[in-house]
């Protein structure tokens, strides 16, 4: 029977592999989009509406499916969500039909929506609030190394096996996932009781199990988290979108050096999360409130993202943009993973999936907006400088919203407990 200590590393273990595998899904389209168009005939305005088709469908798959999470349980969603989109992301390989691959991005889109408000509640049940901050830091550092691996990975897939084989291949590799989570991975709540040590349930944790879910839209934390993600999605989705031909436009990159430039500043973005959660639990330690303490994360978070993306907008010398850029998402990626512990500690874990769900969508809303607007920005001035200072206000107001919004629960990890129902 393995310890709790080695149940807490496989949990963050099997949640990080997650991560890597739903960035891989998600990026493939992007790697395989010349490829597919010349292939399929597919103009450049349908290939547009494939790519919004997986943004889309997760963001509006937030808010249903958050309840829906809680009701099953981390292990059960998460594992269903992989099996899903597994399923789309091989099956895309297999058809040409126009309409059967968009309605398989939505399809995708749809069963990576659950990945990391389960995620949030798997760690809210196996790890105490003290120690979350660290674990969180360590699976979210996947939403940047899946990013940093994908160009390579998938490209050599596709150069040896074809577009097909190569989405063939992440779909089975996820499929693989989704049985080594069923078969090794447990929830707190059934190891406990299988080892004859279930612990009691709380009061917050009973009442706040006869809450409904629009109660949660009553709490001004929850509109500080909806508002205030909405500005780190934006400034994610800036770089993940447009970052490349950033420097390809404005610098005269190559493609190869331009893919180095990229994944070095997903590396930064990576170790940004990671050291998001050790600061955030150290300053618990030296006696700094929870909540507290992932505020002033979130907030530096977005004003260090937003002061060198501002300076980014004025500066000519490819060196600096790279160094700068990589402050950039350092700093951003804190404020990601830090708006991650916030939800897990406003919130019981009952209720982190439909909390993280609103947070979520809210933020992805913006995010589908990021690229359309830098498009239009660079169209109209000829230059990405419009488009960044448009990004470094967005991430100021969040930090703003966050600021204004986000206060200390009222008795620990169970503010909106106490919420009447609706």
């Amino acid at each position: 029977m393995r310890t709790i200590k080695s149940y807490k590393t496989l949990t963050i273990f099997f949640l990080f592999l997650i991560g890597v595998v739903n960035y891989l899904d998600r990026s493939a389209l992007s790697i395989a989009n010349t490829t597919i168009q010349k292939d399929l005939a597919i103009s450049p305005m349908q290939m547009g509406v494939m790519l919004s088709a997986f943004s889309i469908a997760y963001a509006f798959s937030q808010l249903p499916l958050g309840a829906l999470i809680d009701k099953l349980g981390s292990k059960l969603a998460l594992g269903g969500s992989l099996v899903v989109w597994s399923v789309a992301q091989a099956a895309f390989g297999l058809f040409s039909s126009y309409g059967h691959l968009v309605g398989l991005r939505v399809l995708l889109g749809i069963g990576e929506a659950p990945v990391f408000p389960s995620a949030a509640k798997a760690l809210s049940e196996w790890f105490d609030t003290q120690e979350r901050g660290t674990a969180t830091g360590w699976v979210w550092s996947s939403t940047c190394i899946g990013p940093c691996l994908a160009p390579p990975l998938l490209t050599v897939f596709m150069v040896h096996l074809g577009w097909r084989g190569m989405f063939i291949l992440t779909g089975v590799m996820g499929l693989v996932l989704a049985l080594c989570w069923f078969k090794f991975y447990k929830s707190k709540a059934q190891y406990m009781a299988e080892t004859g040590r279930a612990e009691p349930v709380p009061v917050q944790q009973v009442k706040a199990a006869k809450v409904r879910w629009t109660s949660l839209f009553r709490d001004r934390n929850t509109w500080g988290a909806f508002l205030g993600f909405m500005g780190v999605i934006y400034m994610i989705w800036l770089n993940l979108t447009w970052l490349p031909g950033y420097f390809e436009r404005e610098h005269g990159l190559d493609l190869y050096r331009t893919a180095w430039v990229v994944s070095l500043a997903y590396l930064f973005g990576a170790l940004g999360t990671i050291v998001a959660g050790k600061c955030c639990d150290r300053l618990v330690a030296r006696g700094m409130r929870v909540l507290a303490s992932r505020k002033l994360m979130v907030i530096l978070g977005l004003l260090g993202g937003a002061l060198f993306t501002l300076i980014v907008a004025f500066t000519t010398n490819v060196v600096a943009c790279v160094i700068l850029l990589c402050l950039t998402m350092f700093f951003i990626n804190i404020s990601s993973a830090t708006a991650w512990m916030i939800v897990n500690t406003i919130v019981p874990s009952e209720r982190v999936a439909s909390f993280g769900s609103i947070q979520n969508f809210g933020g992805y809303l913006a995010g589908s907006i990021a690229p359309i607007l830098t498009g239009f920005s660079v169209q109209q001035s000829g230059s990405f400088s419009s488009a960044f200072v448009i990004s470094a206000v967005v991430a100021a107001c969040s930090a703003f919203a966050y600021f204004a919004l986000l206060k200390e629960p009222q008795a620990p990890e169970a503010p909106l407990a106490t919420l009447a129902p609706a």
